[in-house]
């Protein structure tokens, strides 16, 4: 029950980020969930598609409207009435009161997802943008430098609306071995994209980072110690 729960809550605030329909706390919430987990920002993106190709808010959807209040057949207008009434919904009854036109976002999200469409775009695959680099969705394959010796790394990033996503595949690296993805900006700001483990399997990571693709000047691969494992510098945009 709790993962169903979990599921819907997932489902609702990308709904709602894709529709513009969240407040500052579901903001709040929604970073907490593109941080601990990169394939909702593929689906954020995903669903952001689906919702442009969805009819304009207003035509055909409706905000329910509460009927009128009849008065009091006895003349008697209670004050615990009014107030149950007029008081202010709470963010729990806020969140159930998502337009229709969110919801229906939502699902048309999950509908995406599970037809994979959101792998084919992060991944490359048949039918995803190309272009040059700063496309938004298309795959840009970077020159990776300085990896350890028996060490064979692949590396791309891809320019979303909302950040940067790493594409990373690995293999050699020291098992058990943490490992953070870094990207700098042209003006030396970093924004951290995620972390991994070295693993006997060659590793995939999807990491994200909250920076423009036009911002990004060089991403940097770090060991436990903060020691360069690798590099990649990003052509400009």
């Amino acid at each position: 029950m709790a993962e169903q729960e979990h599921e819907d809550r997932r489902a609702e605030l990308l709904g709602g980020a894709a529709t513009g329909d969240l407040d500052a706390a579901e903001r709040a919430e929604l970073e907490a969930l593109l941080a601990e987990d990169p394939s909702a920002a593929a689906e954020l993106e995903d669903l952001r598609a689906v919702v442009a190709a969805l009819p304009p808010r207003g035509s055909g959807w409706q905000e329910p409207v509460p009927p009128a209040r009849r008065p009091d057949p006895n003349g008697a207008d209670a004050a615990g009435t009014r107030a149950a009434v007029d008081e202010p919904a709470t963010d729990d009854l806020a969140r159930r009161r998502r337009s229709p036109w969110a919801v229906a976002a939502a699902a048309a999200a999950l509908v995406v997802v599970g037809a994979g469409l959101g792998a084919g775009l992060a991944s490359g695959g048949e039918g995803a943008p190309e272009g040059p680099p700063g496309t938004l969705g298309a795959l840009e394959q970077v020159a990776v430098v300085g990896e350890p010796a028996g060490v064979d790394a692949d590396l791309a990033v891809v320019a979303h609306t909302w950040g940067t996503e790493t594409v990373l595949d690995v293999a050699g690296l020291p098992v058990g071995g943490a490992y953070r993805v870094v990207l700098v900006g042209e003006d030396g700001a970093e924004a951290g994209s995620g972390s991994f483990l070295g693993s006997q399997e060659p590793v995939e990571c999807r990491l994200n980072a909250a920076l423009l693709r036009e911002d990004v000047d060089r991403l940097v691969v770090l060991d436990a110690a903060d020691a360069v494992v690798m590099t990649a510098d990003l052509p400009p945009v």
